[in-house]
């Protein structure tokens, strides 16, 4: 039954009950209105309740003898009066696009989600306390939302999220909506709230949630939440907070540092400050290309490649256990706080191929071969430091290391027939300003780890890396092609020799 909008589609007494006696109205679903999930396709608006009601207290006789139960101010939102209320739970339940007060001082806001959900079946939550650790509240209908819930206590905080599994080694992208930020609301109050809630089918999701949870590399996987507020440049004279996060004003890179105890600092740097003496090396301090920055949010990443790792954190994000290791390796920069997984802040996202980590994280860990395809988002130095409710950074900038070229070196299967003793292979640059093969000078080319790119001949396919943005052997201009010539050997000896 699709939800009702013309007062015509009701009847007193088989769709709506009205008690005069106890002054209430029961809106039964044995009829014309359906309770069915989605909210978005069954139930009854206010609006044709109301204008229904106003059509039998003018025709019956029973009825117009009494005060008239509903004001309504716009079409989406209303309060009863003269002593009048709903019956039960089941009747506003049924109630759709609008929010209402009840005579009680009850208060209902309608929600309505904008887009679409992948499923009528997807299961969308909301929450209405701030706090990682605080317990959330299953909409009452599945699929695209329609209803009112019950907002009385609710102080300046709603926040929806719809984050679903669908299957084997298949999922959906995420959605979530901070109400009174997003619009701008200061208070909750009856009336309809729309706001964009929707997903669809997440196409790097490819691994079952029972193969994440018992098998590796994703069980050598977790996340770290830090303490840290500030993140500014030290200076001389200011009063720091306990947990307090500074980066050196000097040095080169620049260091970070980070403080238990707070204080007013007296000196030069950190180095010498004898205003705050415990300054201590930032755990979320992260050494790319030839500079430090600042994270609070740490995936270790257990070797996973950069799908592997997504995987990962989105089967986090559904939990709704404690996600926070809390093991990084200073015990007071630790967060000590409890994460509940289903209304932790989102960790990563895929923009193409491309994985990007969301403000304050950082990746450790991975498989050497996503090194480019992962960027990371920092806490910004001097950029307003964290947020005090999502601990997310008010400025975040992205980073990445430098571009790693990737190959294999093929051999025939003569050579790797032979023991590996007895084979060689050799990697020189063809296409340097100096140090080519077949000079003097000739350069063994370095990988990624800046070891040269030489070994035995152990198997038909050898693979290497090299530092394309970073390598500047032999004159070479960083970030351009270059040419190889690869040298494999024989050293077995002739027979009679």
């Amino acid at each position: 039954m699709a939800k009702i909008v013309d007062p015509d589609g009701l009847a007193q007494t088989t769709d709506v009950v009205i008690d005069t006696t106890g002054k209430t109205i029961q809106i039964v679903t044995t009829g014309a209105v359906s309770n069915a999930s989605p909210g978005s396709t069954s139930g009854v608006t206010l609006q044709a309740l109301y204008s229904f009601l106003k059509e039998e207290w003018k025709t019956d006789v029973a009825l117009n003898k009494f005060k008239f139960p509903i004001k309504m101010f716009t079409k989406t939102d209303g309060i009863f009066i003269n002593g009048w209320d709903f019956e039960d739970a089941t009747s506003r339940n049924v109630i759709r696009d609008a929010g209402w007060e009840e005579i009680t001082g009850d208060k209902y806001a309608g929600i309505v989600s904008l887009g679409n959900f992948d499923s009528s079946s997807d299961q969308a939550w909301y929450q209405h306390v701030i706090g990682y650790d605080a317990v959330t509240i299953n909409f009452n209908k599945t699929g695209n939302l329609n209803e009112a819930i019950q907002i009385d206590g609710f102080t300046g905080y709603l926040k929806a999220f719809l984050r679903i599994a669908s299957g084997s080694g298949t999922g959906k992208l995420y959605s979530e909506y901070n109400l009174l930020t997003e619009q701008t609301i200061s208070a909750l109050e009856p009336v309809l709230y729309k706001l964009p809630l929707s997903n669809s089918t997440d196409l790097k999701i490819n691994i079952a949630d029972a193969t994440i949870d018992g098998s590796t590399p994703y069980t050598n996987m977790k996340v770290n939440y830090l303490k840290g507020v500030g993140f500014t440049t030290w200076v001389n004279s200011h009063l720091y907070p306990a947990g307090s996060v500074v980066q050196e004003a000097t040095g080169s890179p620049k260091h970070w540092f980070f403080t238990a105890l707070g204080g007013t600092s007296n000196g030069t740097d950190v180095d010498n400050d004898t205003g705050v003496t415990d300054w201590a090396a930032y755990d979320g301090e992260v050494l790319i290309c030839s500079s430090y920055y600042a994270f609070n949010r740490l995936i270790t990443g257990g070797t996973g490649t950069a799908q592997q790792i997504y995987n990962w954190a989105q089967r986090q994000l559904r939990k709704t256990t404690d996600i926070n290791a809390n093991d990084s390796p200073t015990v007071n920069q630790r967060s000590g706080s409890t994460i509940k997984g289903n209304v932790a802040e989102l960790l990563l996202e895929f923009v193409g191929d491309t994985l990007k980590t969301k403000p304050g994280l950082y990746i450790s860990g991975f498989h050497a071969d996503s090194v480019n395809s992962i960027k990371f988002r920092d806490i910004t130095v001097d950029g307003g430091g964290v947020d005090s409710n999502t601990n997310l950074p008010v400025t975040s900038t992205e980073r990445n290391f430098p571009f790693v070229a990737t190959g294999t070196l093929n051999f025939s299967s003569n050579l790797v027939a032979e023991s590996d003793a007895d084979t060689k292979y050799t990697m020189y640059f063809t296409s340097t300003p100096s140090g080519d093969f077949d000079t003097s000078n000739a350069i063994i080319v370095k990988n990624n780890s800046a070891a040269d790119i030489t070994g035995q001949i152990t198997a038909s396919s050898i693979a290497f890396n090299f530092d394309y943005d970073g390598n500047v052997q032999g004159g070479r201009t960083a970030g351009t092609d270059a040419l190889f010539q690869l040298l494999p050997k024989d050293f077995r000896e002739l027979p009679g020799s």
